[in-house]
C-alpha cells in the first residue's frame, strides 16, 4: 500500500515537472512575443506615407500601439479600425511636399542595394513643383548575428560603389542632432540610418535609406530629404550610422569617416 502511494506521488510529481517544463520552453516564448507586430509587418515601417496621421495625431497613434503592444492585443485590424475613427487620418505635412507614387513595396529588396534581409521594402516619391524623384528603403531585422553581418554587407557594398562619410544629421528645431552615414553615388544619393529597439524589447533592428534617384547635387537635396526623415522619425530619436571605417574594404577617392553637420 504504501509503495503503491509513494508511485502516485512520484508519477503525479513527475507530471507536474514536466507540464512546467512544457510550459517554460514551449508557451511562455510565444506569451512573451504576444502582441507584439510580427516581422513581416516591420518591412514598410520607416517608408513615409500620406495616410500617416500627423502633428499630435501622431503620438496618439504611437501611445495606441505601445498600449496595445503592452497589453497583448495588438492586430492589423484593431489599428485600422481605430486610425478610421480619428479626425485627422491623411498626413497633411507629407501630402504638401511629396507625392507617393505607386505603393509602398513590402517583401522587395531597394532599387541600388543588395537584399541585407528577408524583410524590407521601398517607396518611391515625386516632389510638388519638381521633377526630382526620391527613394525609401529598409530592411528590417529581428536577429542581432542576421543584423550584425548585413551591416558589415551593406558597408563593404558602399564604399565599393560610392562615396561614404559619416555626417549629423539636425532635422528639426526640436530634435537633436544624430549621426547618419551619408551616400553618393551616380544612380542615387542619400542618408542611412539605424534604428533598434523600436519597441522598446530588444532585437529590433532597422536600417533605413532615404535618398534622391540619379546624379544630384546632395547637398542642394539635403532639406528634402530631411523633410522625408523626420516624417516618420521615432518619438525621443535613436538614430546612428552606419558602422564605416577605413579597415572594411577598399577606400574610394572621396571617402571620409569625419563627422560633420549637415
Amino acid at each position: 500500500m504504501f509503495k503503491s502511494k509513494m508511485s502516485k506521488i512520484v508519477a503525479i510529481v513527475a507530471l507536474f515537472m514536466v507540464a512546467g517544463l512544457c510550459v517554460w520552453f514551449i508557451i511562455l516564448p510565444f506569451v512573451s512575443l504576444t502582441g507584439y507586430p510580427p516581422s513581416d509587418c516591420m518591412q514598410v515601417w520607416y517608408l513615409p506615407s500620406p495616410d500617416y496621421v500627423s502633428g499630435g495625431d501622431a503620438s496618439a497613434m504611437e501611445a495606441v500601439v505601445d498600449e496595445m503592444v503592452a497589453n497583448g492585443t495588438y492586430n492589423e485590424t484593431t489599428l485600422a479600425e481605430y486610425v478610421s475613427s480619428m479626425d485627422v487620418v491623411v498626413n497633411e505635412t507629407f501630402a504638401g511636399h511629396f507625392s507617393l507614387i505607386g505603393e509602398r513595396k513590402a517583401g522587395v529588396a531597394p532599387p541600388f542595394f543588395p537584399a541585407l534581409s528577408q524583410y524590407y521594402g521601398y517607396a518611391n516619391y515625386s516632389r510638388t513643383g519638381s521633377d526630382d524623384r526620391y527613394l525609401a528603403g529598409e530592411w528590417y531585422f529581428d536577429d542581432s548575428e542576421e543584423f550584425l553581418q548585413a551591416e558589415k554587407e551593406l558597408c563593404r557594398y558602399l564604399e565599393e560603389h560610392g562615396q561614404v562619410s559619416t555626417v549629423k544629421l539636425t532635422i528639426s528645431e526640436e530634435t537633436k542632432g544624430f549621426d547618419a552615414t551619408k551616400y553618393e553615388c551616380e544612380t542615387t544619393s542619400g542618408y542611412f540610418l539605424v534604428y533598434k529597439n523600436t519597441f522598446g524589447r530588444e532585437g529590433d533592428y532597422f536600417i533605413v535609406y532615404y535618398g534622391a534617384v540619379g546624379s544630384v547635387d546632395l547637398s542642394n537635396q539635403t532639406p528634402f530629404l530631411k523633410a522625408l526623415i523626420a516624417d516618420r522619425y521615432p518619438t525621443g530619436g535613436r538614430a546612428r550610422s552606419l558602422p564605416i571605417h577605413p579597415s572594411m574594404g577598399r577606400i574610394p577617392t572621396g571617402h571620409t569617416t569625419v563627422t560633420k553637420e549637415v
